[in-house]
């Protein structure tokens, strides 16, 4: 059974551009995590700072920890040691490659500019210029906060009207046989005789995922309702969905489908009936 509150075009109108709040820009938390594993690595490395003859000292600090030179590229602004580059020999070689010998921290230090950094005494202390840097990598994890910063609005506005619900449940531990299709549903809220199976995400951009992402739901709808005590519900958002608003349509006929400005559409059904 589809829609009845609004028409399609009216959905489409009513997604919102973005999800985020302030929060979901940066996590500091993990940010302040990561760092606190290679602290004291980057407390060591303070001693380089200032130094004019920089290669003469990396023999002397690597004579004393050469372990601490493991974490030079995060220095750089690179998390993964087993990045590929081009070394002078153009030959492919491994950033960690560099971090075994002094001679090769040195080529390091002066390919990659860091020794100019050093020697000018523009940085004071590492830790706090790899905090900074821990900001900047975590950029990359926003995509992954979109959908679950999404649920997290979910979830906020279930508590604000007083909606019990659980998260994350398999279709198996709810006795429901989906065929080959194993689910765990984003929320599931119990109303009466009917347990409501909830599935949420929000796209900011569009691609070929979200047609992929309609027509599972389609068929996952189709089999749910051969289930009296179980309907399936989908919250979704985002102007992403305007790239494939084709295949959302076609869904649109035939799936509860919910968006942020009309959600307060389904906690009243879930209230009242």
């Amino acid at each position: 059974m589809g829609q009845n509150f609004t028409n399609f075009d009216d959905f489409l109108g009513l997604l919102r551009k973005t999800n985020a709040n302030l929060s979901y820009f940066t996590d500091f938390e993990k940010c302040d995590e990561n760092l606190q594993i290679v602290s004291i690595k980057l407390h060591t490395l303070n001693f380089l700072l200032g130094k004019n003859d920089l290669k003469t000292n990396i023999n002397r600090l690597f004579k004393y920890d050469k372990e601490c030179f493991d974490v030079l590229n995060l220095l750089i602004a690179v998390r993964d040691k087993n990045t590929d580059v081009i070394d002078n020999n153009r030959v492919l070689t491994k950033i960690k490659t560099y971090f075994n010998d002094p001679e090769k921290i040195y080529e390091f230090f002066c390919e990659t500019g860091l020794d100019k950094v050093f020697i000018s005494g523009k940085i004071k202390n590492l830790h706090d210029y790899v905090f900074g840097v821990e900001v900047g990598l975590d950029t990359n994890a926003r995509k992954n906060r979109g959908g679950s910063n999404f649920a997290r609005i979910i979830s906020e506005y279930f508590n604000s009207e007083n909606i019990c619900f659980q998260t994350e449940v398999s279709n198996l531990s709810l006795g429901l046989d989906l065929g080959s299709d194993q689910k765990r549903f984003d929320f599931v809220v119990k109303a009466g005789e009917l347990t409501y199976l909830i599935e949420t995400n929000f796209y900011n951009t569009g691609g070929s995922k979200l047609n992929e992402v309609a027509r599972s739901y389609i068929e996952i709808s189709h089999k749910i309702s051969l289930y009296d005590r179980f309907k399936f519900v989908w919250i979704t958002d985002g102007q992403g969905w305007l790239s494939a608003k084709n295949k959302l349509e076609e869904a649109y006929k035939s799936v509860k489908i919910y968006n942020l400005s009309t959600l307060h559409l389904f906690t009243s059904e879930l209230k009242h009936g």
